[in-house]
């Protein structure tokens, strides 16, 4: 299953040991996400450290454990879906079209992500991680 992965499940999966990071982990999904998503965990960095217990070091071995299953898709990829994203998602969150365009580029199954405003645009599939559990 391809799915595009939400900020938020990527931080997720790195503050704690439970399903999200089981998920993140198998096999089973290719996740996509766009390039500038490292930016944004660079910047939340501090908050994973202290909410997550673990050292700087022991995160990096953990973010390179999850990059085993993880697909940077670099924006000249996705660009030229900017526009229909924003479409889509534009009036809604605007944060959110990077991946709505990625989703749309790669043809994935779907978005992963927990935040319900996604629910409010109906051209492309979100996978919540109570949907995700049943596909373990």
């Amino acid at each position: 299953m391809k799915l595009v992965i939400d900020t938020n499940i990527l931080i997720s999966g790195l503050i704690k040991k439970s399903t999200t990071r089981k998920i993140l982990l198998n096999p089973k999904f290719y996740f996509y996400l766009p390039e500038f998503l490292f930016n944004e965990l660079a910047r939340h960095l501090p908050e994973i450290v202290q909410k997550s217990n673990l050292d700087i070091e022991e995160i990096k071995k953990l973010i390179n454990l999850f990059l085993e299953n993880l697909n940077i898709v670099p924006i000249k990829e996705y660009e030229n879906q900017i526009k229909k994203a924003t479409e889509i998602m534009g009036h809604i969150d605007e944060k959110d079209i990077p991946f709505i365009a990625v989703a749309l580029a790669i043809k994935s199954d779907g978005i992963w992500s927990n935040d319900k405003h996604f629910q409010k645009q109906s051209a492309i599939k979100i996978y919540t991680t109570e949907n995700l559990m049943s596909f373990l």
